[in-house]
């Protein structure tokens, strides 16, 4: 059943038939619009559709509410902000909505009532006003309690299964975010004498170290210090805006945490070569900026296990 009197409420203000022009036929999902220009106090307008299914959400939704109710009931802790950053996620989203212009498909966790809802959509811009989107249409593909398999599918490419770490690849989409007026430090490293641990004591006790440091690195949360896991035993932290000074002193701690997280560890005197390098503007190439920092942990390699190097001594 279509709402006629958003359709020629759609039709007279901005010359759409969202009947004849946008809505496809076979297709029987709620769909929606909404004024963009008007940015969170837009009134989302719904189309067509089953209303009944939004009845999850312990109010009645077939009366007018905003792009801004949405945002706040959006569980803010998912895989994705986790990834963007929660600072992001939002600011993310809405920039969306004014420069892109279709997205084929996307998806929101929700609370509801019934506790974490996923809501996949798909929607697109209409028309544009001042180089902004500004009708935007939009259809409720499906919902669903279980986590997507496209969600699970990305918690996979920028989670490492095995540590709970972040990825090369997430680092790679961490650096590619990075302000001119950012001044921050990488750290590279790779665990000295990892392999000992493997031979002496076989892969699952090798296995098992890594978790055990994993969880000792990420134990306690700094919204500024972010920890990847390159592969291997090799991994990455990015110390967002600091001092070359903060950056060795966390290089510091890391190496004791190394040296002393087990006492299969510390029998083959496992320790870390660590490689400091800048991380200064947006003005750098992420694969030369990771060469800079194989080549600075290696030069630490060099000096003897446990050493810490800066990118200008290479």
């Amino acid at each position: 059943m279509f709402n006629l009197s958003v359709i020629e409420e759609i039709k007279r203000k901005f010359k759409i038939d969202l009947v004849s022009d946008v809505y496809p036929k076979d297709v029987q999902q709620i769909s929606f619009c909404f004024d963009w220009s008007e940015k969170e106090n837009a009134v989302i307008r719904i189309v067509s559709g089953d209303m009944s299914v939004l009845k999850i959400f312990g109010s009645d939704m077939s009366v007018d509410f905003t792009v801004q109710d949405i945002i706040n009931m959006i569980e803010i802790n998912n895989p994705i902000s986790e990834v963007y950053g929660r600072d992001n996620y939002i600011t993310g989203m809405t920039y969306d909505l004014s420069t892109v212009e279709e997205v084929s498909e996307f998806y929101l966790p929700l609370k509801t009532k019934e506790g974490i809802v996923w809501f996949c959509l798909s929607r697109r811009a209409l028309t544009k006003k001042n180089g902004e989107n500004e009708l935007i249409f939009g259809r409720i593909n499906f919902i669903t309690k279980n986590t997507p398999r496209a969600i699970r599918y990305y918690e996979n490419r920028f989670k490492d299964d095995s540590t709970n770490l972040f990825t090369k690849e997430t680092l790679k989409l961490h650096l590619s975010l990075v302000n001119e007026t950012d001044h921050s430090y990488g750290l590279f490293f790779d665990i000295d004498n990892f392999k000992r641990i493997n031979d002496v004591f076989g892969h699952k006790s090798g296995d098992k170290y890594l978790k055990e440091l994993s969880s000792k690195l990420i134990a306690h949360y700094e919204s500024d210090v972010i920890y990847y896991r390159i592969g291997g035993d090799e991994f990455f932290v990015y110390i967002i805006n600091c001092t070359e000074e903060t950056a060795y002193k966390r290089a510091l701690d890391i190496i004791y945490d190394i040296e002393t997280l087990n006492p299969q560890g510390q029998q083959v005197e496992v320790s870390a070569s660590i490689g400091i390098v800048p991380i200064i503007g947006n003005n750098f190439d992420f694969e030369t900026l990771m060469d800079l920092a194989d080549r600075t942990m290696y030069f630490s390699k060099r000096k003897g296990k446990g050493n810490i190097s800066y990118a200008r001594e290479v």
